[in-house]
């Protein structure tokens, strides 16, 4: 299987956990973790906007499309083991509208979030195999 490329803001604590959470979740080797700070990396990458970091997530799939926000979020959790139900009810049509909303509202508040969950030092981890 290819990799899933999951585009994330390393500067938000929320963020980062979110995706440490994925990380260990998931098979290895489903997902690789881009950081919007490395401008290296995001070079690879030229259809994602790194001026969306702070509204949200992005996820570019082996297929080569680029989702954003819930819908990136529902895709991702497709790929973890015992989390997929959760990703397609995210990416369900009659669903999809509440969860947008549900992201946004999570994506506004998501530096206060850090802090309740004593999550505010943010890093960067190198990407696999770089």
């Amino acid at each position: 299987m290819s990799k899933v490329t999951v585009f994330y803001d390393a500067d938000c604590g929320f963020c980062q956990g979110s995706v440490d959470w994925l990380l260990a979740r998931a098979l290895p080797d489903t997902f690789d973790p881009v950081a919007y700070q490395d401008n290296h990396a995001l070079r690879e990458f030229p259809m994602v906007d790194p001026t969306l970091a702070d509204k949200g997530i992005q996820a570019l799939g082996p297929d080569g499309k680029l989702r954003t926000k819930a819908q990136a979020t529902g895709y991702c959790l497709t790929f973890v083991p015992g989390w997929r139900w959760l990703g397609q009810l995210i990416l369900f049509p009659l669903v999809a509208p509440l969860a947008a909303v549900g992201y946004a509202l999570v994506a506004r508040n998501r530096q206060r979030i850090s802090r309740m969950i004593r999550r505010t030092s943010c890093r960067m981890p190198p990407r696999p195999g770089r």
